[in-house]
């Protein structure tokens, strides 16, 4: 069972995405589709010590979806690369006077492949038994809740507003050996932290 669901989540996530972006881009030109509605820094955060992205708003100030790329030093445990896509809800929105906005839980999903000779979609079958190890050694799936201030700007430059925001996300393997530990285990340690900045434009 856990390996059906291993193998169609990801595959769910990459649809429900997909539709999205679709229904939100069908009406715009290419060069507004090209065009992000913000970038954003992240420190770590399951998806690189440092990493980088481009984001756009699906539907005003509810839902986003971004683009990252994120590396890890040798330093740090690397050398590694990945890239990933993010989906975020916000449905609660706080005005602070007039200058921020609060959205205190912002749920997410996204899906991150890590590149690398020691990574790939599945395990080499001339090392291990088919289906001996069913998840995939360089896509993670993972979900996420976040919380973002939002300083908003004097309308004088493109540079619309400025985001806060601290992440916590954990992944597919960490919530299935939860769940075979959940007695011994608390839920909040498999948990990771991500904070970052974002401008939106």
């Amino acid at each position: 069972m856990e390996n059906l669901v291993h193998k169609l989540l990801p595959f769910n996530i990459a649809l429900f995405l997909l539709i999205s972006f679709q229904t939100t881009f069908a009406q715009r030109s290419i060069a507004k589709i090209l065009i992000p509605d913000y970038v954003e820094m992240q420190y770590a955060g399951s998806i690189g010590y440092m990493s980088t992205g481009v984001g756009y708003r699906l539907s005003p100030e509810k839902t986003t979806l971004s683009f990252h790329y994120g590396y890890v030093p040798v330093a740090k445990g690397g050398e590694l690369h990945i890239a990933s896509v993010k989906f975020e809800y916000k449905p609660v929105s706080i005005r602070i006077k007039d200058k921020l906005i609060f959205y205190p839980i912002n749920p997410g999903v996204f899906l991150s492949y890590t590149f690398g000779d020691q990574f790939g979609l599945k395990f080499d079958n001339g090392k291990y038994l088919n289906g001996y190890y069913f998840w995939s050694p360089a896509l993670r799936e993972h979900i996420s809740f976040s919380s973002e201030l939002k300083i908003l700007g004097d309308g004088s430059s493109k540079i619309k507003s400025i985001s806060l925001y601290t992440e916590a996300n954990t992944n597919d393997l960490y919530m299935i050996s939860w769940w075979e530990n959940r007695t011994k285990t608390p839920i909040f340690e498999i948990f990771h932290l991500g904070f970052g900045v974002r401008m939106n434009f």
